[in-house]
């Protein structure tokens, strides 16, 4: 999985801004010391550490809103094998959202986690529905 790097600078360094890189052909002070032996300069971390649970919930949010409005449309009267094919879209495409999330090197705005999951949800019933279509 692809993990984002940050700068870590050694204890006897000046602690570098949050989100700061150094710029190609970089040299730091020699008045600093070196790092101590093994000193890991870069280190991984995952950019999106919570990419799961931020699709998950809105997978979740889009299934409860779509079963609402069935649900009001119906009288109340919502088969409950239509409410099991409706779920499966939103699942995948809260698994699917979050894997690709979660092996981004890079943070994702809350604000795409919406748009890729309704994406994905839309995708997987259309072809939901043509595969029923086709009689396969």
């Amino acid at each position: 999985m692809a993990l984002a790097r940050r700068f870590n600078p050694p204890p006897n360094w000046p602690a570098a801004p949050d989100g700061w890189v150094p710029p190609p052909g970089w040299q730091p002070d020699p008045a600093w010391g070196p790092p101590p032996p093994d000193w890991p300069v870069w280190v991984g971390y995952r950019a999106n550490p919570r990419a799961f649970a931020w699709s998950f919930g809105f997978a979740g949010g889009f299934y409860l809103l779509i079963l609402v409005v069935a649900l009001i449309g119906t009288g109340g009267d919502l088969n409950p094998e239509t409410a099991g094919v409706v779920l499966f879209p939103f699942l995948m495409a809260g698994l699917v959202t979050g894997l690709i999330a979660w092996s981004r090197p890079r943070r994702w705005g809350v604000w795409l986690y919406p748009l890729v999951v309704f994406g994905i949800a839309l995708l997987v019933s259309v072809i939901s529905n043509l595969g029923r279509a086709s009689g396969s």
